[in-house]
């Protein structure tokens, strides 16, 4: 297993629980390092992580959405949650956790640098010459840039969005009951920009389509009146590519495969990879358990029918790229259908298009 991501370390549980010895690979010195995401759960990733320590995830009612203007109005659902989580801290203890499901090998500053088919034992196989390591099967889930993708020739992202975020110790006297959602298309043109109340510290951030410059300092001076960062201690400033694009193609090669964000398993239109990280890759470490031991389909196929095909949310991610005028979002901002839209984007749990998640936005339970 390369990387260890919330998809990586989901699929190396999977794995050994399905009685594979598995060998997790982190490039980083330490798991957890400065991680690539806010770290906000949807209610579906918790479920898929039923045992998580309470203390590494704090559930947050809703999303309080803003105008450019910094109007704003609040979204909820019943029966529905977000969670803030302690990134770093949750992925370690996922590594830590990984010994309860059978043999695991974690080896950190361990970057992968190819690999060559081999025979070892009469068994077939990929040796990995920088870890002297022989594996009969390779999962990568080492990012939007995955090293394992390129040196196979599988497929690539190519489409991204570009993100920076900063942490500050303690709140910012903003209500802990609802993640702030801003739109403004002159400072996150494509996207949006974000403060999270999480654990013991408060998150800062925006993104925007690839290649942009991130003004993150402009978003702080906008956003002074609701919360004052100059009286916080900063703790650190982290940026990285997300994968906005949809499924890469193809996702395998004999006896390698991709999962996560080298998969392109992320939602084009929210951004969100975290909850299908969990679902999927445990799905890919499951399938790569039953195909080593001679069951059922190959891992590929499986995964493959188990993914979403985001169709209809590329559609909207290049609708979205071109950006909608600041004006534009001010003149609807307040309208009911508006509001009730947001609602079915922030919580389409129940299928973005679906009957279901429609009836439950317009329908008499609806609103």
């Amino acid at each position: 297993m390369v990387g260890a991501s919330y998809a990586g370390l989901a699929c190396a549980a999977a794995a050994a629980a399905g009685g594979l010895d598995v060998t997790v690979l982190e490039a980083k010195r330490e798991i957890g390092l400065r991680p690539h995401t806010t770290g906000i759960l949807v209610q579906e990733a918790i479920e898929h992580a039923p045992h998580l320590p309470a203390a590494l995830v704090r559930p947050v009612r809703g999303v309080r959405l803003y105008s450019p203007s910094l109007r704003s109005f609040d979204l909820c659902a019943d029966g529905y949650a977000f969670f803030a989580a302690d990134t770093p801290a949750l992925l370690r203890w996922m590594a830590q956790d990984l010994h309860r499901h059978g043999d695991v090998t974690l080896r950190t500053s361990a970057r992968f640098q190819g690999a060559e088919e081999q025979t070892e034992n009469h068994a077939e196989g990929l040796y990995l010459p920088a870890q002297d390591l022989f594996t009969r099967y390779l999962v990568g889930a080492d990012g939007a840039r995955s090293s394992v993708a390129r040196h196979f020739d599988l497929g690539r992202n190519r489409d991204y969005l570009i993100g920076m975020e900063l942490e500050f110790a303690g709140q910012a006297h903003v209500d802990e009951r609802f993640l702030h959602v801003f739109m403004d298309c002159a400072l996150a043109p494509g996207y949006i920009a974000w403060v999270v109340p999480g654990i013991g510290i408060t998150q800062v951030g925006l993104a925007c389509r690839h290649p942009a410059r991130l003004a993150i300092e402009k978003f702080l001076e906008k956003i002074r009146p609701l919360c004052d960062f100059s009286t916080l201690t900063p703790l650190e400033r982290r940026g990285g590519l997300i994968p906005v694009g949809g499924m890469v193609s193809p996702i395998a090669a004999r006896r390698v495969l991709l999962v996560g964000d080298a998969a392109g398993m992320v939602s084009p239109l929210t951004a969100g990879g975290i909850h299908k990280a969990l679902e999927l890759g445990a799905l890919a470490g499951t399938a790569v358990a039953q195909h080593l031991k001679g069951l059922g389909l190959n891992p590929e196929q499986r995964l493959l029918a188990a993914a979403p095909r985001y169709r209809v949310k590329r559609l909207l991610r290049r609708l979205a790229n071109y950006g909608v005028p600041d004006a534009c979002i001010e003149a609807v901002f307040g309208n009911v259908l508006f509001q009730r839209f947001a609602q079915l984007v922030f919580f389409h749990h129940r299928g973005l298009f679906s009957r279901k998640g429609w009836n439950a936005v317009f329908g008499k339970n609806g609103g």
